[in-house]
């Protein structure tokens, strides 16, 4: 029979694990100068914002993709234009039982010189 201790460091050691495991985010991949042209005159600025909960400062909900989640937003607010000088500002937020991560992200569309 195990010893109370083992037991406990088995538990903690397999709490600990799951915690960083539920912690990756996901990359966000932001493509270098296009292939063709595009008009540096006639940009537009854009910006999005996407927040998740850490529940008692353990349990992620909805933090690992909102990187991704608020570029989606600036690349459907662009409509197929090039994005460019891309600003992120990440914040945090107690609340009461846990805290709330939020990304904001601002950036300028010009759109492509057709051919």
């Amino acid at each position: 029979m195990k010893s109370p201790k083992s037991l406990v460091y088995c538990a903690l050691l397999a709490f600990a694990t799951t915690g960083l495991l539920g912690c990756t985010g996901t990359m966000v991949r932001i493509p270098n100068v296009p292939e063709r042209a595009y008009d540096s005159s006639a940009g537009k600025q854009l910006s999005a914002e996407a927040s998740g909960f850490q529940l008692l400062l353990w349990i992620p909900i909805g933090t690992n993709q909102v990187h991704q989640q608020c570029y989606q937003s600036l690349q459907l607010q662009a409509q197929g234009h090039f994005i460019t000088d891309v600003r992120f500002q990440d914040s945090w937020t107690y609340a009461f039982v846990g805290t709330v991560y939020t990304v904001k992200m601002e950036a300028t569309a010009y759109p492509y010189v057709s051919s």
